[in-house]
């Protein structure tokens, strides 16, 4: 029992991370967790530090030891708790100051993966970062590299398209860093002139060997500079180490979910760098991305360790907007003067009532995309004070921009070089789309596309009551269903999917529109690929057509482009549908 309890000691000692129990010689390392979470302090030690034979009464134990087995009676082991983390690194502590205290736990386990850059070396040869757009995996990793002096790389995998543009990237960062890490002693060594020239723009290593040997004399720099630095005596008895494994480089893979498109062994080959490699081991990758490695066809047994970013409740981001938003703000109070700056009231509204309502259901809970937003919607004097209708239609427009998307008013002029009408701009996209393609297409193909509308969401059992001499509109008794059954029948015709449509009933409906014989020519044909063109009409299936099947055809128009083509027409739409 007593070499147990001095072994549980000594685990204790070694795993000060999963605990607050404080290990001896390491006093100035550890200091109070960021944010408290369960029982901790003199109380919590208390309970915790109970002897054994309290600790089993209280379980329902009785007190009785099982036959065979003495009781300790020397001093009780140090408590381990793992499930009640008291004390943080002060490395970590300080980290999460200085980036917030909402990304402490990623703050944690960086450290424990990426260490401090001084007392605890790099534990991962590997590690992935992911989590939804916006929560600030980004700005976390690359601020805790800054704020922890590890020398890194970063590559947004967004800016290339092949494998081997971005291996020659990698090469010239690395030798970037190089020349970095070059002294004013070292520089007057002989240092191979092939380390300050530049790789030329536009070169690719796109086999492996090529990009071994672009980065190998990078590499053996680092660590000639890391040998300096261990060797060179400390100004002071109390000044830190160097630096543990200087010469190691985090290579940060920014938006490696695009890592597929540079090819199908991309995502394996950078992460196997450390090992196939021959100074791999100086590698250090660390993947930011929005999904696991594994979704991304990385096999399970070679994912490495991960550190997940949780997304923002609309709570958690309206405070997050809010400060921001304050804060940017203020910096344009302190650099001009002339500013009109709106209140603190103004800018709760924007972000509680804008952005979270009006924007975030479009761009998600996304800090960068409603910053953006926010940032514009502040700018513009009108929108202080203004009613919710203004505001919405603000935000609405910036969303819309954001989104790449254009504005569709411009469209609606009066005549040539004409102003867009006031009322059109109140409109909706949909509205404002219909009626620019009303002023573009002739009456044949707004008969075409009515026809094609019709097909797709009438039975085709009605056609004769519809279409044909006498048939007059379509009604039904009451209680009486249709073959589709009841189901189908509660669903509005509007909200129901298109059917394809063959090509002879096409015609035939079209034919009745129009009310006039032989209207079959080229002109129709023609007609028929404007609109496929359009994006109106799709064809039914990826297969040609067979020769003996006839052409099937499916309507995309929306309903306000419909309905603006019946009421051009003269036919009263709800009569049919």
């Amino acid at each position: 029992d007593g070499a147990g309890a001095a072994n549980s000691a000594r685990r204790s000692a070694a795993e000060p991370g999963q605990g607050a129990f404080r290990p001896q010689g390491a006093g100035a390392e550890w200091a109070a967790e960021p944010r408290q979470g369960g029982a901790s302090g003199p109380q919590g030690a208390a309970a915790e530090a109970a002897p054994g034979r309290q600790r089993r009464r209280q379980r329902g134990g009785g007190g009785r030891l099982p036959e065979g087995r003495r009781e300790h009676v020397g001093p009780p082991a140090p408590p381990r708790q793992a499930r009640r983390p008291g004390l943080w690194p002060v490395a970590a502590v300080a980290a999460a100051a200085a980036l917030g205290a909402r990304a402490a736990p990623q703050i944690l386990g960086l450290w424990a993966l990426l260490g401090d850059g001084c007392s605890r070396p790099l534990a991962a040869p590997a590690l992935q970062v992911w989590g939804p757009a916006g929560t600030g995996k980004s700005s976390v990793v690359l601020g805790y590299l800054e704020h922890m002096g590890i020398r890194h790389v970063r590559l947004n995998c967004a800016c290339f398209f092949a494998l081997g543009e971005l291996q020659a990237r990698l090469a010239e960062e690395l030798r970037r860093c190089a020349v970095s890490s070059l002294t004013e002693a070292s520089a007057q060594e002989d240092v191979p002139k092939e380390l300050h020239q530049r790789m030329p723009p536009g070169r690719q290593l796109k086999s492996l060997d090529r990009f071994e040997a672009a980065i190998r004399l990078p590499l053996e720099q680092l660590s000639r500079s890391a040998e300096n630095a261990a060797a060179a005596p400390r100004t002071s008895p109390t000044a830190p180490a160097a630096h543990v494994a200087q010469d190691r480089v985090v290579v940060v893979f920014d938006n490696c979910q695009l890592l597929p498109r540079l090819g199908a062994g991309a995502m394996e080959l950078l992460a196997s760098l450390p090992k196939d490699l021959r100074r791999g081991r100086q590698l250090v990758p660390l993947f930011i991305g929005r999904v696991l490695l594994s979704t991304l066809g990385l096999t399970p047994e070679r994912e490495p360790p991960q550190v997940a970013f949780m997304p923002y409740t609309p709570e958690e981001a309206e405070a997050v907007l809010f400060r921001a938003l304050q804060d940017r703000m203020l910096q344009k109070d302190a650099g001009s003067e002339a500013v009109l700056l709106p209140s603190a009231a103004d800018v709760r509204t924007v972000c509680s009532s804008g952005l979270i309502k009006f924007a975030a259901p479009y761009v998600g809970i996304n800090i960068h995309e409603l910053m953006w937003i926010g940032e514009e919607v502040l700018s513009t004097p009108q929108a202080f004070g203004a009613s919710m209708a203004t505001l919405q239609q603000r935000v609405e427009e910036l969303v819309q921009e954001r989104l790449g998307l254009p504005d569709l008013s411009g469209l609606l002029i009066e005549g040539r070089g004409g102003a867009a009408e006031p009322t059109m701009r109140r409109l909706g996209s949909a509205a404002i789309s219909a009626k620019a393609t009303m002023e573009s297409t002739t009456r044949d193909q707004k008969r075409l596309l009515l026809a094609a509308y019709m097909g797709s969401h009438i039975d085709k059992e009605h056609d004769a009551q519809l279409f044909l001499p006498g048939g007059g509109p379509r009604t039904r008794r009451r209680g009486q269903k249709t073959k589709r059954g009841k189901a189908a029948d509660d669903v509005p015709v509007f909200l129901r999917p298109p059917k394809p449509v063959p090509m002879p009933r096409l015609l035939a409906i079209y034919h009745r529109l129009g009310q006039q014989p032989q209207m079959w020519g080229p002109p129709l044909l023609e007609d028929i690929g404007l609109l496929r063109d359009a994006g109106l009409l799709r064809s039914a299936g990826d297969r040609p057509a067979v020769v003996d099947r006839d052409l099937k055809v499916i309507c995309r128009a929306e309903v306000p482009l419909v309905r603006a083509c019946a009421r051009d027409l003269g036919v009263d739409l709800p009569e049919y549908l």
